[in-house]
């Protein structure tokens, strides 16, 4: 018997060959998988993120309401009487002061201030108890301009006696602004402001001179 090679009979060899067909596929179901995997690693980010975001927000919504919120910030009152005694020192006129006032009157500002054409002013602000404001300004050998100045260009609507003294009324409605003016002397003083002339009338009342 021969002992030459022979060819292996179909199904009995030792070494398997892919196909071309089936290499292909197994590259379709790599890169399918490769795909997949990078799908679930972008869902598990996003997942990931909303659940970190929900439990800052969590947190945050605690925080807010074990912290107790202040609604507005109160200015402590001022010593309006101190600040007149400092302010006589430099003025040259006896200024007047609010005093008596009612429950719900509070200052907000008090200064003396170098102001238009060169007038040294003396000027006392409250918030009234409508909410609105009102302020004494006073100064002395004041012009005309400053007149103007302090009554924000309001035109002449009449006069008003107040505390036994015929006040002239100043408004303007386009900016809000309601004043009665005396003019004493060399001194002359302007009581101005958001309020109405009721409580600029209550402020004017109010004024005694500073000794």
């Amino acid at each position: 018997m021969s002992t030459a090679d022979q060819s292996p009979a179909p199904g009995t060899g030792t070494s398997a060959e892919v196909l071309p067909d089936e290499a292909a596929q197994l590259r379709a179901d790599a890169a399918a998988y490769s795909a997949q995997r990078r799908a679930e690693r972008r869902s598990a980010s996003w997942q990931s993120m909303v659940l970190s975001l929900a439990v800052v927000v969590g947190i945050v919504c605690v925080l807010l309401l074990l912290v107790p919120r202040v609604n507005s910030v109160t200015q402590p009152p001022l010593d309006v009487g101190a600040a007149a005694r400092a302010a006589s020192t430099q003025l040259a006129f006896p200024l007047s002061v609010p005093t008596g006032l009612p429950d719900g009157w509070r200052a907000t500002s008090v200064r003396t201030a170098r102001s238009t054409a060169g007038v040294l002013m003396w000027h006392v602000g409250y918030q009234t108890p409508s909410e609105q404001y009102a302020a004494v300004q006073q100064g002395q050998d004041a012009p005309a301009d400053w007149v103007r100045a302090q009554t924000n260009r309001a035109p002449v609507t009449g006069t008003q006696v107040v505390a036994g003294q015929q006040w002239t009324r100043y408004a303007r409605q386009d900016k809000l602004q309601n004043s009665l003016v005396l003019k004493h002397g060399r001194l002359t003083t302007v009581v101005t402001g958001t309020a109405d002339f009721d409580e600029l009338a209550r402020l004017v009342e109010s004024l005694r001179p500073r000794p």
